[in-house]
């Protein structure tokens, strides 16, 4: 509006002076004052258009700033929005909001993140199938990765039971790989629904320190599958001694690690499970006062004696050792088994904290 009413008076300056150049000399004068009032008024006006536009300009060029505690709550939100209802788009979105939120964030923000993500895909992946007597997704799945068993169900093969199962349930099935949802087989028939372990490395750890970073990069190699099915252990010797070598590695690179006591656990567990064993899978039998080292117990040995010296490959060597030897003076397998506690110096075992499930560790409630 200034503008316009700019441009009106320019032009009517312009016809006045017009009409001013036909009078006579007699008014010499007064031309010279009207002369510079006019450039006063344009001059004004030019100033104000050019403050203006500048001022537009600059305007057009700023972007709204997201700051972060805008971006953490606003992330939270949209995480929270997500349920047994919402579609695999929804979820896709909710993640990539997630994606570029998290560099914005501090650590608390972070970890509280990894915890609203987790419950997100709980909720996400409720499901509504029965699970009693090898039916529903159990069944599915279970037809599905053993087809050649699938006829002991009596229910045909896995695309005629995904049929039988609820709409919600079909569709979850459709998504399994998809912005890691993983179908896990745990063991005994039965079969779960559940974030990837790899979502946290992917989404979080590159915004971590690199000892919290490698502590959850770790967890999650371990526990895209499982540990334990019906209290046998369910991965190699092998395996079982590179986890806990990698574990007493760690405590000794990261001696100052929040994860540490967590890292300790894991460590005496796993010690646990190369010597002692579970309660399906023993690490030795013992007969006759003789003690018989299991297959997977000697193929962890095995692997243990090729890797450079640690407190850890010396136990392994003992153990062996001790093990050759007969033991007259044990009776029984639990006089055996309080023998070799007590010579491998194993701690007890902590049965209270949940260490493969998720990329953390969480205490057990019952």
């Amino acid at each position: 509006m200034y503008k316009n009413l700019c441009m009106l008076i320019e032009t009517l300056i312009i016809t006045i002076h017009f009409h001013f150049l036909i009078l006579n000399k007699a008014h010499t004068m007064k031309k010279i004052v009207y002369c510079l009032l006019s450039c006063i008024a344009l001059s004004a006006c030019h100033q104000k258009n050019n403050s203006t536009e500048q001022l537009s300009s600059k305007q057009e060029k700023v972007e709204p700033i997201l700051t972060t505690a805008d971006c953490f709550s606003d992330t939270k939100d949209i995480l929270s929005r997500i349920d047994q209802k919402s579609s695999i788009q929804q979820l896709t979105a909710a993640n990539t909001a997630l994606k570029k939120c998290v560099p914005e964030l501090s650590h608390a923000q972070i970890y509280q993140l990894i915890d609203h993500s987790h419950l997100m895909y709980q909720r996400f992946l409720t499901t509504t199938s029965g699970d009693e007597a090898m039916q529903g997704l159990n069944a599915y799945g279970y037809a599905k990765d053993y087809p050649e068993n699938a006829q002991d169900l009596g229910q045909g093969d896995a695309a005629t039971i995904k049929k039988t199962l609820p709409q919600r349930d079909q569709y979850l099935m459709d998504q399994v790989g998809k912005q890691y949802i993983q179908f896990l087989d745990i063991g005994e028939g039965y079969f779960e629904l559940k974030q990837h372990p790899q979502y946290a490395v992917d989404m979080f750890t590159a915004y971590l320190p690199k000892d919290e970073a490698v502590f959850i990069q770790r967890m999650a190699k371990d526990n895209a599958n499982i540990l334990y099915s019906d209290s046998a252990i369910a991965i190699s010797g092998q395996a079982l001694a590179e986890r806990a070598l990698f574990w007493e590695n760690y405590i000794k690179q990261y001696p100052k690690s929040k994860y540490r006591k967590d890292a300790e656990l894991l460590f005496n567990e796993y010690q646990h499970l190369i010597f002692i064993g579970s309660d399906n899978s023993p690490a030795f039998s013992f007969y006759n006062h003789r003690f018989t080292i299991q297959p997977d117990t000697q193929q962890a040995l095995d692997w243990l004696e090729t890797q450079p010296d640690t407190p850890l490959v010396l136990s392994a060597q003992f153990y062996r050792e001790a093990l050759a030897e007969p033991a007259p003076k044990l009776n029984d397998e639990q006089d055996a088994y309080n023998f070799v506690k007590q010579y491998m110096s194993l701690e007890s075992r902590n049965d209270q904290r949940d260490c493969h499930h998720h990329v953390l560790c969480k205490d057990i409630s019952y």
